[in-house]
């Protein structure tokens, strides 16, 4: 499933399952992992990894993943991730949900950046319509210190 450069080669895989297998209904959990080859003097392969665990009890889901980049080139930057988010289903047509997202980004020189990103999100279906809006604001973008980020959307649509 990986992309890499011509001559070179890729894999992941993931396991998922939902909490039946443990005897927990409302679980899902999850990991995965993979490789893409590098080829050059003193490169070794990229890997990555992510894990997930999301439950649901009743109108409410909470759910949190772990995942990390690393770079097979000398000097890059690796990249830790640490997001959870929670969703809460007011009535059959309004939801409301929060989330927030830490990524480390770690210099080769030692030197870490943490980008901080939070949302909020909320939607309203009525019959084949839906109402939708987030905010989204992130500080550190993309490992930058100092820079920020914020995004606001509001969609309709519709159903035909």
């Amino acid at each position: 499933g990986g992309v890499s450069g011509a001559g070179q080669g890729a894999w992941d895989f993931a396991l998922t399952t939902d909490g039946s297998m443990l005897g927990v209904d409302g679980l899902a959990i999850g990991a995965g992992y993979g490789e893409a080859s590098r080829d050059g003097a003193g490169a070794t392969d990229d890997d990555h990894w992510t894990v997930f665990a999301n439950y649901s009890a009743g109108p409410v889901t909470f759910g949190a993943q772990m995942s990390e980049i690393s770079s097979g080139l000398s000097g890059a930057t690796a990249e830790e991730t640490e997001a959870w988010g929670i969703a809460f289903n007011i009535n059959d047509n309004l939801s409301v949900s929060y989330g927030e997202r830490d990524v480390d980004f770690d210099a080769a020189g030692g030197t870490t950046t943490t980008e901080k990103g939070e949302g909020v999100a909320v939607a309203y279906t009525m019959g084949s319509m839906k109402i939708a809006g987030n905010m989204n604001e992130v500080s550190d973008n993309d490992g930058t210190a100092g820079s920020t980020d914020s995004m606001t959307e509001i969609a309709l649509s519709f159903a035909f």
